[in-house]
């Protein structure tokens, strides 16, 4: 059986357009028509703030410039899905389409906001150095994540997870986690979502504790990362270590971050290889990351000039893996 018959392509979440309605259907709708398999509900505003605005509007979190900073109890807040995945997946379905959903993870919604007293923007005194708060907001996230399935019905659900590659270590991690927290804190979110697949994304060059604690997680099927730009990642997991948990990989062939458009050939190399070490393994082949931080490279044109043209040769690429 070629990978042909089981390679997918979807996209990670995030898009280079200001946030609207019309904007949200326009990158759904260049998505079908560039023939991506699991087009994305995009992600045009913060991807931490779409998670937490019912806070803010409570006023438990202030924004503060580019952060936020907490002010009262998260437990008070009525969760809410983010009403811009709500708005997305209504426009997806009128499509005829089936989609993958972003969730922001809590250990990075955690990683964003400060504590009360804390240094706007920066880690080390963030809501994810304190067990009891940390935990308080992935209590939240899993009511979220349990609403917002109810009202999308996605087929692909991913907890996107960007710190996590930088509060684990070789050996350790930071801030008294554990790799038990980490991993049961993770299944308790993705076990109240549904859909065909259940997956977490985590980005930049991935530290060695960290495999272990993504491999045992019991309710993700499958596990996605930054393989264009990261090139030690691409041989992170042996395929036999992901076959044994019931595991598959989404794999980045084109970088989200380069403001240029790959060459197919080399994209296309990329993909071969992937599918020569993965196998059956591989499920979907997409770009490393989101497409938000390509945002002002060209004054306005970087959807059209950059991005529509990667998610083409992604495509076009995807059709010609054996």
């Amino acid at each position: 059986m070629g990978v042909l018959r089981v390679v997918a392509t979807t996209l990670v979440g995030s898009f280079p357009l200001e946030y609207s309605e019309a904007n949200i259907r326009r990158a759904l709708e260049d998505q079908v028509d560039l023939g991506v398999t699991l087009p994305v509900l995009p992600q045009l505003r913060d991807f931490v703030y779409m998670f937490i605005e019912p806070m803010v509007r409570d006023g438990v979190v202030v924004q503060e410039g580019l952060g936020f900073r907490l002010k009262g109890d998260v437990a008070e807040v009525e969760p809410e899905p983010p009403e811009d995945l709500l708005i997305a997946a209504d426009i997806a379905r009128e499509l005829g389409v089936r989609f993958r959903v972003p969730v922001t993870g809590p250990f990075t919604i955690a990683s964003k906001v400060s504590l009360p007293r804390g240094r706007v923007g920066d880690i080390s005194s963030s809501l994810l150095t304190d067990e009891e708060l940390r935990s308080r907001v992935a209590e939240y996230l899993s009511e979220v994540a349990s609403r917002l399935h109810r009202e999308v019905r996605g087929e692909v659900y991913c907890v996107d997870e960007p710190v996590l590659s930088v509060v684990v270590g070789a050996r350790s991690l930071m801030y008294g986690l554990t790799p038990e927290e980490v991993a049961s804190t993770l299944d308790s979110v993705l076990g109240r979502l549904g859909g065909a697949h259940r997956g977490v994304h985590v980005c930049g060059k991935l530290p060695p504790l960290l495999k272990s604690i993504l491999l045992r997680l019991q309710n993700a099927d499958f596990l996605d990362h930054e393989h264009s730009d990261f090139p030690a990642n691409r041989t992170y997991y042996a395929r036999e270590e992901l076959v044994s948990h019931s595991k598959k990989l989404a794999y980045g062939v084109v970088s989200p971050i380069k403001p240029v458009v790959e060459k197919e050939e080399e994209v296309l190399a990329l993909a071969r290889d992937a599918a020569e070490r993965y196998g059956d393994a591989l499920l979907f082949l997409k770009p490393d990351c989101g497409f938000g931080g390509l945002k002002g490279f060209l004054g306005g044109r970087e959807y059209e000039e950059i991005v529509l043209k990667k998610i083409k040769v992604l495509v076009s690429v995807a059709s010609k893996v054996e």
